[in-house]
């Protein structure tokens, strides 16, 4: 049984050493910037929380702001996502919100958040991520590319399951996926792209041990971020 939490949380976003670059000062020359000084700043990152998260949503935050900015760096991806990656920098409030539209027969093993990454301006990433052991294979997922606020900068889906064939076809429709430039940028409007992610979990004596996966868009390898880290 996957316990419930019905409280909202916020995190708010900062540098962690303020006279030290940001995640932010790439967005100016992007290409300048060499993958030791992108981990640098990466890593200049300080997390303030207004209340209490679960590890796999903390760790999938981290994922999202470290490690995904740097991997939509050094893959190219950035440029054709080039909305999404900007907003990942400029994120400095942190929304988790419990997704509640989930079958009664299936609340007892489902378990989702809705993760809200906002900037100054209230433009917006939502992240819907699926709690490991939940039963419903991308259960929320035609919901959230239904419709796509004028503010949103990107969506994400991450999930321990594989999409299904429903789902890859309908993403492929939806982002008109024959043109090639569309294959990459994934648009479900003109300024949201669409992502979507799955994890791993491995149980070692030290604790759980994280493994993201870029699945879409498909950029030919599997893309992969390890992230290691105790809840803190």
């Amino acid at each position: 049984m996957l316990l419930k939490k019905k409280e909202q949380v916020e995190i708010k976003i900062s540098k962690h050493i303020d006279d030290l670059r940001g995640i932010d000062d790439v967005l100016g020359d992007p290409r300048s910037w060499s993958p030791e000084e992108l981990k640098e700043v990466c890593n200049n990152i300080a997390f303030h929380s207004e209340g209490e998260v679960e590890e796999i949503e903390y760790i999938t935050l981290n994922f999202l702001i470290k490690n995904f900015f740097y991997l939509l760096h050094q893959t190219g991806l950035y440029n054709p996502q080039r909305k999404l990656w900007t907003h990942l920098a400029q994120t400095r409030k942190v929304i988790f919100q419990p997704f509640t539209k989930i079958p009664k027969k299936h609340k007892e093993n489902t378990r989702i958040t809705d993760i809200i990454l906002e900037d100054h301006q209230k433009k917006f990433i939502k992240v819907r991520l699926v709690f490991p052991g939940s039963e419903i294979p991308y259960h929320g997922f035609s919901e959230l590319i239904s419709s796509v606020p004028s503010k949103c900068m990107g969506l994400i889906y991450i999930s321990e399951q594989r999409p299904t064939v429903k789902v890859s076809d309908s993403i492929n429709k939806k982002i008109n996926a024959e043109d090639a430039y569309n294959r990459y940028k994934s648009p479900l409007s003109e300024n949201c792209s669409l992502n979507l992610m799955r994890y791993e979990v491995d149980k070692t004596e030290e604790g759980n041990k994280y493994t993201y996966r870029l699945i879409h868009p498909n950029l030919g390898k599997e893309v992969e971020a390890k992230l290691c880290l105790g809840h803190s």
